[in-house]
């Protein structure tokens, strides 16, 4: 495998920074840059503080193209009728500089993406594209995977739950990973770190550990929930008619990626679909099927290597987000099936709060 620095790679942490921005349904990459000349003209040339950027969202609820954040670092806050202004969160990314026309841009991200495949490296759930150059139709596009660091995120949910002490008695001498770790690396880490913590935290400890180092949920697509729960509670006492309105709303909207949830009493039942269909139907055997289903790069060429199942609580964290922003209370998410224990398919439980 090649290194970072031979393949032109580049790891950058980007700072919590101001950016005046809008959102919009992409459907041609000729759009960006219509995108961005639409801020240029509108914000004010003092304020513009950096180079623009677009955020590509994987999860929206448009049926055809994706969701686009289109924005400029800016000095101060700007906004009208279509831009507004917010802090961007914290990112950790790989850039790789692309040169040439755009249509092989896709040849920059295949680089990218191979590289983070090697590694077992997770994504977040965007991809990233930055425009130093981008008056000019061949000028330069820095290409950014987002990475999901989840090992990092372990520790800094295990220090707010657990404590110091206990975060390095989790830790202690477990050997650190990095960019560059094997997937076996990056596996023996999450599993000794997991089998550690099911040994000193009780099992409301573990859940908030683990499950607050799911994927960030698209904060649009939460809101979304949120509207559907709020406009149904409106029109029925019942709180149970709200949680089947937002069911209703997941059902029908391109957002959710796993359809088919139903409710039982207050507890509701999410199946996790396939990350790769084809290969999962076309499987010649269990183990295959189950790689197919996981879509963790972690642990899905070893689901029998020995990951406690407390690992899929990441997952519980998901389910977690959407029904604690939907209800505006908190809710405990079990697993119900989980390709670690032997089964076809992931099913994650959420008990909701009994005063919702």
């Amino acid at each position: 495998m090649k290194k970072m620095c031979d393949l032109g790679i580049r790891y950058q942490k980007i700072e919590p920074h101001l950016v005046a921005f809008f959102r919009f349904n992409l459907k041609d990459r000729k759009e960006i840059l219509a995108a961005i000349e639409e801020l240029v003209i509108a914000i004010p040339t003092e304020l513009i503080a950096g180079d623009p950027y677009c955020h590509i969202q994987y999860f929206s609820s448009y049926p055809e193209g994706y969701e686009a954040e289109v924005g400029f670092p800016v000095s101060s806050e700007y906004k009208n009728a279509r831009i507004r202004s917010k802090t961007t969160l914290p990112m950790e990314v790989l850039s790789l500089r692309h040169a040439g026309p755009q249509e092989s841009l896709r040849e920059t991200k295949l680089i990218l993406n191979q590289f983070s495949r090697e590694h077992a490296l997770i994504s977040d759930e965007f991809t990233r594209e930055v425009y130093p150059d981008w008056q000019n139709p061949l000028g330069e596009i820095e290409a950014q995977f987002v990475i999901h660091n989840w090992s990092s995120l372990f520790e800094q949910h295990l220090l707010r739950v657990m404590g110091s002490g206990i975060r390095a008695q989790t830790l202690n001498g477990i050997t650190s990973i990095h960019l560059e770790s094997s997937p076996d690396e990056r596996f023996n880490w999450a599993k000794d770190a997991i089998t550690r913590l099911e040994d000193l935290a009780d099992k409301a400890e573990r859940y908030d550990v683990v499950s607050s180092c799911a994927h960030v949920f698209p904060p649009g697509q939460l809101e979304k929930l949120r509207q559907a729960f709020q406009a149904a509670r409106k029109k029925s006492t019942d709180p149970m008619a709200a949680v089947d309105a937002v069911l209703a709303f997941m059902a029908g909207d391109p957002g959710w990626g796993e359809k088919g949830a139903y409710r039982e009493g207050s507890i509701i039942y999410h199946t996790k679909n396939p990350c790769d269909p084809e290969g999962y139907a076309k499987a010649a055997t269990d183990a295959e099927k189950r790689a197919a289903a996981c879509f963790c790069p972690v642990i899905r060429a070893k689901l029998d290597q020995g990951m406690p199942v407390t690992y899929c609580l990441c997952g519980a964290g998901w389910f977690r987000q959407q029904w604690e922003a939907a209800t505006g209370k908190p809710v405990r998410v079990g697993v119900a099936r989980s390709l670690l224990k032997g089964d076809d398919c992931c099913t994650f439980s959420v008990r909701l709060a009994d005063d919702i």
